[in-house]
């Protein structure tokens, strides 16, 4: 090989080793993954880093949102923020009757002993006080959701905003 024509190939090849650390870096960013690795990764291994990327699979990344008063970010389906304690806006769901036939009643109640954490004859007494929240501190965005879970089986909702924000020590 002569030295024109081996000079052209290192070039070729360095090329294809830039090309391919740049679109390792491009891909590790679309799949949340860290640019500044893949970018070295694909200037070590060029084209082969390539294929390893694309049977990588992307990093989950969890939708947040900043907290209203804290500004620290929290899920964005979280009730409260874990840093500052403050409580998001949301509603209730309160049954303000219950179904008449017992099978539609004993899934009301399985409902509302899941909510609380209490046995059935706990929901069972519960209930014996009308109205009763069947859902506590629903995100606005899912209170459709859980008033149609009640309503399906024939219990009648009422939706009340949850009390306000709690205080932080």
């Amino acid at each position: 090989m002569t030295p024109m024509r081996s000079s052209t190939v290192v070039l070729a090849l360095a090329m294809i080793w830039g090309i391919s650390a740049v679109l390792s870096a491009w891909m590790a960013s679309r799949k949340g993954r860290g640019v500044k690795r893949w970018a070295v990764l694909g200037a070590i291994a060029g084209p082969f880093a390539l294929v390893a990327h694309a049977f990588y699979p992307p990093r989950y990344v969890g939708e947040t949102m900043p907290c209203p008063r804290c500004g620290k970010p929290v899920g964005r389906r979280v009730v409260a923020c874990h840093h500052c304690q403050y409580r998001l806006p949301a509603q209730d769901v309160l049954i303000t009757k219950l179904p008449d036939d017992q099978a539609s009643l004993r899934t009301v109640l399985e409902e509302v002993a899941r909510e609380y954490g209490v046995t059935y004859d706990e929901a069972r007494r519960m209930v014996g006080t009308l109205p009763v929240a069947g859902y506590r501190h629903i995100l606005p965005d899912q209170v459709q959701e859980y008033a149609k879970r009640l309503e399906r089986v024939g219990a009648q909702v009422r939706v009340v905003p949850t009390a306000g924000p709690a205080r932080s020590s």
